[in-house]
């Protein structure tokens, strides 16, 4: 018997690098990335398998996990397997926005306190590469997507954080329901209630009664780059740990910008760009609209099954740049919409319209996926883009 890897990315090749390493056999199948021929799995093997390791994003409905299931062949994840180790007090944190930012910033504050504590998970990287190192950290802090966490059976969480959930992934998950039970799952793992924190919801979840979590701060703080959800939670989260209101104040107005996320990355005369790549579903755009003034909102991508009449921006936005490809049923009442179909589009429509605006606000509302790698490229070549059209 043997193990197979689902998906050769970077979740896949760290599994890969472990099981090397307790002297496991594997095979790797991927759909899409090159793997090599003595590895590689075919169809005619899966009755040989007795553990199919599984990376996110993996859809539920691939043929070897429906196999598999049929077999009664286990499917775990890394996330899994680093739990079953003796490893340091793990911090789970999931939502819909705002998750990367939080599991970075908390893990900071924590070691400016005396903790020792790493990042890992949904952000990159696979804790499994933390292996040799685990009994130098107090805890990892790991970020699960909710595309992990649907195939997640049993990890051992010291806390679960769920910095909030909105409409996002449904052609994945099928329905908002099935995508909300996946956020809330993760408080399964944890032992004890005082240790769960739930953030803002759409008014449509419904949480269990049997499932209890700490009441969040709802205090305004009216910070410049942060929304006061996220600041009253990281604040709630802290006092855990005996870190004091003030210090955690202190500190997010001392961190930079995190890249792609609001980002304020230029500014002439009269108006100020912000790159917000990493907005990839609609309270996000909602959310960075009101945060602007006169703006000029351009979004992108693809809204993944969202329903559309969820999109909704403040009265500061008065004019919309819409992809042709974007939901027709998308509705700006009393704002200008002007189309564009391609990227590179983008720049004469900034250089005509930015100096009528405050703000030009790239907050996307979609995936990137359709035109770029990741958020990450696509928020550098808009901003690329802006500095060629301010030239």
């Amino acid at each position: 018997m043997t193990n197979l890897i689902i998906g050769y990315g970077t979740t896949g090749k760290s599994i890969q690098k472990y099981l090397q390493k307790i002297n496991e056999s594997y095979l790797i199948y991927d759909d899409n990335n090159e793997v090599p021929d003595v590895e590689r799995f075919s169809d005619t093997k899966l009755q040989k398998i007795n553990t199919v390791f599984v990376s996110p994003g993996i859809n539920p409905n691939h043929w070897i996990l429906k196999e598999a299931k049929k077999l009664k062949i286990k499917i775990k994840t890394d996330i899994e397997m680093f739990s079953d180790l003796n490893t340091p007090k793990l911090i789970g944190v999931t939502g819909t926005n705002g998750k990367t930012s939080f599991v970075n910033y908390l893990s900071e504050i924590l070691n400016k306190n005396g903790y020792k504590s790493i990042t890992g998970g949904n952000i990159g990287v696979s804790p499994l590469d933390y292996v040799d190192d685990i009994n130098q950290y107090d805890f990892i802090i790991l970020e699960l997507s909710s595309f992990q966490l649907e195939y997640i059976n049993s990890i051992h969480l010291e806390m679960a954080i769920v910095t909030n959930i909105f409409e996002d992934h449904i052609d994945w998950h099928n329905s908002f329901k099935s995508y909300t039970l996946t956020k809330l799952k993760i408080f399964n793992f944890v032992k004890e209630n005082s240790n769960n924190y739930l953030g803002e919801t759409d008014r449509r979840v419904v949480i269990d009664k049997n499932i209890q979590f700490n009441k969040v701060l709802n205090k305004k703080y009216n910070l410049d780059n942060y929304f006061d959800e996220f600041v009253n939670l990281m604040v709630t989260v802290c006092k855990k740990f005996e870190i004091e209101e003030n210090e955690v104040i202190n500190f997010l107005l001392n961190q930079p910008t995190m890249e792609h996320r609001f980002e304020k990355f230029f500014e002439t005369d009269n108006t100020i760009f912000i790159n917000d790549s990493k907005s990839t579903n609609f309270q996000s755009v909602y959310k960075a609209t009101t945060k602007v003034n006169n703006a000029l909102l351009i979004l992108h991508g693809l809204t993944k099954g969202m329903n559309p009449k969820t999109l909704k921006v403040s009265e500061s936005v008065k004019e919309v740049l819409l992809p042709t490809y974007m939901d027709k049923s998308l509705n700006f009442k009393n704002i200008k919409v002007t189309n564009y179909t391609y990227f590179e589009e983008l720049k004469n429509l900034i250089h005509e319209k930015s100096k009528n605006y405050e703000y030009v606000l790239f907050s996307c509302g979609g995936s990137s996926f359709n035109e770029f790698k990741n958020y990450k490229e696509r928020g550098e070549k808009f901003k690329e883009i802006v500095m060629d059209a301010m030239k």
